[in-house]
């Protein structure tokens, strides 16, 4: 084959030089067409003399000023010649008539450079696989699924709005809301949704905060249950395997004891039974187990994406925080900041609930009190990105408590946080041995003692 020949069947990256002739020829007879173009980026360019002269008009507009030959030629400087020079400026304003069509052209740019993204992910993929460089199979199937996953994350993008379409739009929503269309999402607990005025929130990060043994998966779990019964929902366990949360489930759906499941006697038929009836409620709600340890936070976001793209997805769930692994940040407070407003923009990008648990200090248990958020380890990042902010205390399981009786069953869950409403004490039955809870349908019991304490009732 001559070489002409093997040079014109040499694979081209996808581009539209027509297009993107179009994009920057609007521009420079229209200074306004740069605004109709909001999310076009220089790097959606293919020809590296389209990046330039991008990169010049925008700057001339961000500064206010014209957009004309003269003055993106100018203000190229030294890099005019690269650009083309003042012919090739020229030229790109005489291509197209007008900038109407400049939306459209921007559309095509952007596409293309979403192909050129897609085929130096597949190249990359393939030279992992030809040369591992001894990572697992495992870890190079993740690496590629991330990849092609932030290709497929569309972020929505908003635009200045002025406050009458802001009017029509919050009356449109006043009117829902009378009418029982509540944006939020139901947690299954009344209590709760009262303080959290409905329920959880597309875009929202709740952090629910306990000390081991006070019924922190417990909670969890249930929520999760409460949840999927109408949305889908995602549970990360990094620290269960999913055999462990089916134990949980089944006792709590079966309302069994956990330790005849646990036991599985072949001769306990009454545990037989519950188990059968639980197994057809579980499989009905739409809950999705996942239980890798240590995952890191593209771990999380890629699974989310996946999980989405399959079933759906409107509710997730982190057990827990302090388990997930950091990016080589240079400490670990420093990584956990990075970890908590990566799931604050999960739950933004995906627009998800995200209720993600977290451990408290030791400190917890040295004084016989409801915990105060100071608890929470790492309390600074986790109060700047989360939403609500709640804390789990079941007086019989702090080491100190006194085991009055009329405690028995009672766990209180506590918002100390809330972004966009108010906080408040949710009291809450919790059955351990089935792993059952819900809201408190008695009296709130009354502590008779010296030692009282913020939050805890007296």
């Amino acid at each position: 084959m001559r070489r002409d020949d093997e040079i014109a069947n040499l694979r081209e990256p996808p581009h539209s030089i027509e297009a993107e002739s179009g994009v920057l020829g609007g521009m420079l007879l229209d200074r306004e067409a740069i605004n109709r173009v909001p999310g076009l980026t220089a790097d959606d360019f293919y020809r590296s003399e389209h990046k330039l002269i991008f990169t010049a008009i925008r700057q001339l507009a961000s500064a206010g000023q014209p957009c004309d030959l003269v003055t993106v030629f100018d203000r190229l400087a030294d890099k005019a010649e690269d650009a083309g020079g003042l012919v090739y400026l020229n030229s790109l304003a005489q291509y197209v008539p007008s900038a109407a069509n400049i939306r459209r052209y921007a559309e095509i740019v952007r596409e293309r450079a979403v192909l050129r993204k897609l085929v130096a992910a597949a190249d990359e993929i393939a030279t992992s696989a030809f040369n591992p460089q001894g990572k697992t199979v495992e870890k190079l199937v993740d690496e590629a699924q991330m990849m092609l996953a932030k290709l497929a994350e569309v972020k929505a993008k908003r635009e200045p709005q002025h406050i009458n379409q802001s009017l029509a739009e919050y009356l449109a929503l006043l009117q829902d809301l009378s009418e029982g269309k509540n944006p939020a999402l139901s947690t299954g607990i009344a209590g709760l949704d009262r303080l959290l005025n409905g329920g959880g929130r597309r875009g929202e990060v709740m952090v629910l905060g306990a000390r081991p043994k006070h019924g922190k998966t417990a909670v969890a779990l249930a929520l999760a249950r409460n949840f999927a019964r109408r949305y889908s929902v995602l549970f990360i366990s990094q620290e269960m395997p999913v055999s462990q949360l089916m134990h949980r489930h089944t006792a709590a759906m079966g309302g069994v004891d956990l330790g005849r499941i646990l036991r599985a006697d072949a001769s306990d038929s009454g545990m037989w039974e519950c188990v059968n009836e639980a197994a057809r409620r579980l499989g009905e709600l739409n809950l999705v187990h996942d239980d890798q340890s240590a995952q890191s936070l593209l771990d999380i976001r890629r699974k989310a994406m996946q999980v989405k793209r399959q079933y759906g997805l409107d509710v997730l769930f982190v057990d827990f925080l302090q388990l997930m692994q950091g990016a080589g940040e240079d400490n670990r407070n420093r990584e956990l900041d990075v970890i908590v407003n990566g799931i604050k923009a999960l739950a933004m990008d995906l627009g998800i609930f995200v209720v993600v648990l977290s451990q408290m200090s030791r400190k917890a248990d040295e004084t016989y009190h409801a915990p105060t958020m100071t608890y929470l380890r790492d309390s600074g990042a986790i109060e700047a990105a989360a939403d609500q902010i709640a804390l789990l205390f079941t007086d019989h399981a702090h080491p100190m408590s006194p085991k009055d009786e009329n405690f028995r069953g009672y766990s209180q869950l506590e918002i100390v946080a809330h972004r966009n409403g108010p906080t408040g004490l949710v009291p809450l039955s919790f059955a351990g041995q089935y792993q059952q809870v819900g809201d408190w349908d008695q009296p709130v019991p009354v502590r008779h003692t010296k030692q009282l304490s913020r939050g805890m009732p007296s």
